[in-house]
């Protein structure tokens, strides 16, 4: 599971979806806290198990640019 803290907006939220895409990870989303339509949230995607290194190095960059914080689980 990938977590996404302090998503500030959507547009961040799709560049974590986006990075998931260019990487072909056969993710999918699980959930967001507080909840899906506000902002800032906490953002959980299903992700492979094998993918986790490289999902993990595409977050770091997005995190600096973003602002938030990404870890898998």
């Amino acid at each position: 599971m990938l977590r996404v803290d302090n998503v500030r907006d959507e547009a961040a939220l799709e560049a974590v979806r986006d990075a998931l895409d260019r990487l072909d990870v056969d993710y999918r989303f699980a959930h967001a806290e507080p909840d899906e339509d506000r902002f800032p949230q906490t953002a959980y995607f299903y992700v492979p198990d094998a993918a986790a290194d490289a999902v993990e190095d595409a977050m770091r960059d997005l995190s600096e640019e973003h602002g938030f914080d990404a870890e898998t689980l």
